[in-house]
């Protein structure tokens, strides 16, 4: 099959979040994506356009829909994955965590990996980041400083990317693919979860879905306020478009006339560092409990319009939605955003790792 006009657009570059790209290029991988996702549905499965090409995929956190999508997205592409557990190897760390005989530079790894394959793509958050909000992410850019190759972010405690490009995928699909978002409402709003979760999804999807022209409204209770810098860029995108951007703490009120709402747990920043001395997991949890009714259901859905259900997974059922609105909402968007996340990376892995031959 002769090669797009993707391939290599973006040919050695690193993809650490959305916001380190413009937005015409944001609409290139989307684009780029819609025609991957036809070509997979019509039955092509198989190209050799990263043929001979490695990408090395370290996981401190677990995954489902990230290690399979990523796993399957470079063999779809005709290149591989090897999947690197930190603890079965000497743990990349930073030069401040550093344990003779346990771990190995971040700056060493990177340019070993970079002399074997063609891309790095990593995942850290939560305990593996040791709950310092930020941490994740530096240790992404630390891997980036080093490596030869592209380094892709598979989620921090800061952003997701290849998530929200999903989800951007997921909306325009559900939409009828307008040229641009403006004039539709996104609601990325908390719900409540008895686990401790990072702020990347819900920060990555306020800020893409804003670059895109949405009116994005952020709705949660007190003391779950998201970074202050990247709201700051969230709101910078809907002022270029001319769209609005609104904080809300009322999960009915946000919803109201919405388009789209983004349910989703994340954990009260005030708890951990740099906002607070320690790392405080049992207040965090204590105070979280206290917000129980932030739960989507069909009656919530219907009482606001009947907006598209829109989720990153895995969903903790009963506590953030009813196994209802997963299972039966007609305008439930969870399992295409689950697949879009294959469309999407293998868009951005076949600009970034792929070579341009014109």
């Amino acid at each position: 099959m002769s090669e797009p006009w993707f391939l290599g657009l973006l040919e050695g570059k690193h993809w650490l979040s959305n916001a380190d790209y413009d937005i015409d290029t944001i609409f290139t991988v989307l684009k780029a994506a819609k025609e991957l996702k036809e070509m997979f549905h019509k039955g092509i499965r198989k190209v050799n356009w990263l043929d001979g090409k490695t990408l090395y995929l370290i996981f401190y956190n677990k995954s489902l829909r990230t290690r399979n999508s990523f796993q399957t997205g470079m063999y779809q592409l005709g290149g591989q994955a090897i999947y690197i557990s930190p603890d079965q190897v000497y743990t990349p760390t930073l030069p401040e965590d550093m344990v003779p005989y346990a771990t190995e530079a971040i700056s060493d790894v990177a340019r070993v990996l970079s002399r074997y394959g063609s891309g790095i793509a990593i995942r850290i958050y939560g305990d593996a980041a040791k709950w310092i909000i930020g941490r994740g992410h530096r240790i992404i850019q630390e891997f980036a400083k080093w490596s030869k190759v592209p380094v892709l972010n598979m989620e921090d405690d800061i952003w997701h990317p290849f998530q929200s490009l999903a989800d951007a995928l997921a909306a325009f699909e559900a939409l009828g693919f307008p040229k641009d978002l403006r004039g539709k409402k996104v609601v990325v709003s908390y719900a409540y979860s008895g686990g401790l979760k990072p702020l990347a999804v819900p920060q990555d999807v306020a800020t893409t879905f804003a670059m895109l022209g949405a009116d994005v409204y952020v709705a949660h209770p007190p003391g779950f306020e998201l970074l202050d810098d990247v709201m700051n860029k969230a709101k910078k995108y809907a002022e270029h478009w001319g769209s609005e951007f609104k904080i809300v703490y009322n999960m009915d009120e946000a919803f109201e006339g919405a388009t789209i709402v983004y349910p989703k747990a994340w954990s009260p920043k005030g708890f951990f560092p740099p906002f607070n001395s320690k790392v405080d997991k049992e207040g965090a949890m204590a105070y979280q409990n206290k917000f129980k009714d932030w739960i989507v259901t069909i009656e919530r859905l219907e009482k606001a319009g009947k907006p598209f259900y829109m989720h990153c997974g895995p969903a903790d059922r009963g506590q953030e939605v009813t196994d209802e609105v997963l299972d039966s909402y007609p305008k439930s968007l969870y399992f295409e955003e689950a697949e879009n996340r294959l469309h999407v990376q293998k868009a951005v892995m076949a600009m970034t790792m792929g070579s341009r031959k014109w």
